[in-house]
């Protein structure tokens, strides 16, 4: 039996809220640093990813059964996916403090953790006008244009963070190992911009 009733763009707007709960669970592990407690928080990030893994895979089953969805088929199943990939970005900075044995944190980490929390808020309320765009709102243009901007204040933000530690007097481990962290932490920026673009590429598509 085909099922009628999934709502594609609930599960668009559920998959950024797990990357909100990563966020803000990056921002307080940053700004509560406690390098023994790393374990225990990476399986608590680990939870919301598998969270989001599972609407994945529960999207993509009714997808397969659903006779026309409300946007391109291949549509929806690339944008849940993207939608994930900054969970994933997340999750791996969380790794990085642990790989490299991040004892402290350093206050570009904490200006990295607020910007993510701002852009994938930012998405959130694109991900709600979503499902309006058929009906000509540009309320998701500007949302989208904002992520833009706040990753463009990521750039900057990373090119200084590495100008501060590559001309500081730490030793050279510590300074590949943050090299490494701020990497990861910009990254997170990345895929909420590349989630936001995509969003509009399908819109324009759609219309």
């Amino acid at each position: 039996m085909k099922n009628y009733g999934f709502d594609y763009f609930r599960a668009f707007t559920e998959m950024v809220q797990g990357s909100m709960a990563a966020a803000r669970l990056l921002d307080e592990i940053l700004k509560e640093y406690d390098p023994l407690a790393l374990d225990a928080r990476i399986r608590q990030m680990h939870e919301i990813e598998k969270s989001n893994d599972m609407l994945i895979h529960e999207t993509l089953r009714h997808l397969i059964r659903e006779f026309l969805p409300p946007i391109e088929r291949e549509d929806i199943s690339t944008l849940i996916e993207e939608l994930d990939d900054p969970t994933d970005a997340i999750e791996d900075v969380l790794f990085a403090l642990y790989m490299y044995n991040i004892t402290e944190i350093r206050p570009e980490a904490i200006k990295f953790s607020e910007l993510i929390v701002e852009a994938v808020d930012t998405l959130y309320e694109a991900s709600i006008e979503f499902k309006n765009f058929k009906n000509g709102e540009d309320k998701t243009k500007e949302k989208i244009i904002k992520v833009n901007e706040i990753e463009g204040r990521g750039d900057n933000l990373y090119i200084d963070a590495i100008r501060e530690l590559y001309t500081s007097s730490l030793d050279p481990k510590t300074i590949v190992a943050w090299t490494k962290v701020l990497s990861k932490l910009e990254k997170c920026l990345d895929t909420l911009e590349k989630s936001a673009n995509l969003m509009e590429f399908i819109m324009m598509k759609n219309m």
